[in-house]
């Protein structure tokens, strides 16, 4: 596999309406030709069946789809946790949008209480995508009344900051109030998320489909009470 070739093989799924449209979303710094997810996803099980994978990783990323292939590969790589968090992690260090963190994630097996573990580290960080890679690897994997608790702590422990950050603990908290009945609203009216990420949740919530009317209220109401108390201190 030559980057040339790759390029080649990326510039085939060019999309130009869908790259209009997904160019709204993204603030990526990454030249973009708005190849779908699912060709993209389809592309890399085609360089693993081909044993080219190694080499679409090994190459400097070219454009915003190959960094988006490279994602998929490491999180549907089959190999030891300690070499996948490693590439992880240099992945990490290279995205600037949520799409190329989420679609990654949604890729990821993990159900160990020790890739939980390895996830939680990386929520904890203070590198934004990196932070925000380790909340939604959680929410894809570990939203569970099994860790119902320790994802409380992972949210106490966040403490990069900014849209991404805050969006990824509001969706991970709303998750988990959709599967696990009490659980998450309990860690919004805690006072464990920020209040941009407490004001996201509650949105959130609103809007699911899986948190009853009642519990949008609580949570609702909690952020309205939360910015009223702020206005009465100033």
């Amino acid at each position: 596999m030559t980057e040339e070739r790759l390029k080649a093989e990326i510039d085939a799924l060019a999309d130009e309406k869908n790259k209009i449209f997904f160019s709204r979303l993204s603030h990526s710094a990454y030249s973009m030709n708005g190849a779908r997810i699912p060709q993209l996803r389809k592309l890399a099980k085609e360089f693993v069946k081909s044993g080219e994978a190694a080499d679409v990783l090994a190459m400097p990323t070219l454009c915003y789809e190959h960094l988006m292939l490279k994602g998929i590969l490491i999180a549907s790589a089959k190999t030891d946790l300690c070499a996948k968090l490693a590439m992880l992690d240099g992945y990490c260090s290279e995205i600037d949008d949520w799409a190329l963190c989420d679609v990654a994630c949604s890729c990821l097996k993990f159900n160990k209480k020790e890739e939980f573990a390895a996830m939680a580290e990386f929520a904890a960080s203070s590198s934004p995508f990196k932070a925000r890679f380790g909340l939604i690897a959680i929410e894809s994997c570990f939203c569970s009344r099994e860790y119902a608790s320790a994802i409380a702590d992972v949210v106490r422990s966040v403490r990069a900051q900014g849209y991404y950050v805050d969006m990824g603990a509001a969706w991970l908290v709303c998750t988990l109030e959709g599967k696990v009945k009490g659980a998450g609203v309990e860690i919004l009216l805690s006072g464990s998320m920020s209040d941009p990420a407490a004001a996201m949740c509650a949105g959130k919530m609103r809007d699911s489909r899986r948190v009853d009317d009642e519990t949008a209220r609580r949570a609702a109401d909690y952020v309205k009470n939360k910015r009223a108390n702020k206005t009465q201190l100033r």
